[in-house]
């Protein structure tokens, strides 16, 4: 399966087009559907980020998903993110995307959106990799043995 295009801004207000506007990869991205969802992401974040340095170019983006009737709110639902979010790095790996979350969740095969989902996105868009909820040992070596560099 292929990652759709997504269009994301990060918190430093830069727009994409993911994963084609992403740089390097693989690309390790979290979902993240309901703003209680963010103690996962971190979770996942810290797991993860370990892994991602053994690979080069391997980058991990957290995305925060809403509908597209948050739109409006944009502003305050970013600018709030961005002032909790100190860290310059951390800010252009956090993404938002205001979206239509049904079309995206059959897009990606996702079943509930009650937990975070991460994918592998390979260097040619291809999905390698999914998993959801908690990060387990199981998981964390599936994902590190899916990781192919791109060339």
């Amino acid at each position: 399966m292929d990652f759709p295009a997504l269009q994301v801004r990060d918190l430093d207000g830069m727009d994409r087009i993911i994963p084609d506007d992403l740089p390097g990869g693989p690309h390790v991205i979290i979902l993240a559907f309901q703003q209680w969802h963010q103690a996962g992401v971190d979770r996942w974040i810290a797991s993860v980020s370990e892994i991602a340095k053994r690979h080069l170019g391997t980058d991990v983006w957290e995305i925060a998903t809403m509908s597209r009737g948050y739109q409006a709110f944009r502003p305050a639902i970013d600018g709030g993110m961005r002032s909790a979010v100190h860290d310059a790095d951390v800010r252009r790996h956090t993404l938002t995307a205001y979206t239509d979350l049904e079309r995206l969740a059959q897009a990606l095969e996702i079943d509930s959106r009650e937990t975070v989902h991460v994918f592998l996105v390979g260097c040619d868009g291809t999905v390698g990799w999914h998993g959801h909820g908690e990060p387990d040992s199981v998981d964390l070596t599936e994902l590190e043995s899916a990781m192919r560099p791109c060339r």
